[in-house]
């Protein structure tokens, strides 16, 4: 199940799970490393510190899913992907950078069959 939601409310989403999450890149050799971390929100874009690894990866591609797990038992979690672009910080570490994204979804596992199409396994909401 689909339901497109405006990129208006994307950030209202956001809000609403909260200001921590996982960041999902790709090493060189596309190995996927995730990360637990907060951001701020400066106008339609998050705002992050990464570490080393983070850093490099990005770098390296800055292609990325963020991941906010479910605020309850059987809710969804909110995926989003996002390209990565280096921020201005003070300390000229590298390590803080902005993430731009134009969608998402809602996820969770299927309560229950819809139908007997077994491609849906989920009960998805665009956003």
């Amino acid at each position: 199940m689909s339901i497109p939601v405006a990129a208006k409310d994307i950030l209202t989403t956001i809000k609403e799970y909260g200001s921590s999450t996982y960041l999902v890149s790709a090493t060189a050799d596309n190995h996927p490393h995730v990360a637990n971390l907060t951001f701020v929100i400066d106008k339609n874009d998050l705002i992050v510190t990464v570490g080393k690894r983070g850093t490099k990866n990005l770098e390296n591609c800055p292609k990325v899913t963020l991941l906010w797990p479910p605020k309850e038992l059987g809710g969804y979690s909110l995926i989003i992907d996002g390209i990565a672009s280096k921020h201005e910080n003070i300390d000229g570490s590298g390590s803080v950078w902005k993430i731009s994204f134009d969608s998402g979804i809602l996820h969770r596992p299927a309560q229950s069959p819809v139908d007997d199409d077994p491609s849906c396994g989920s009960d998805c909401q665009t956003i």
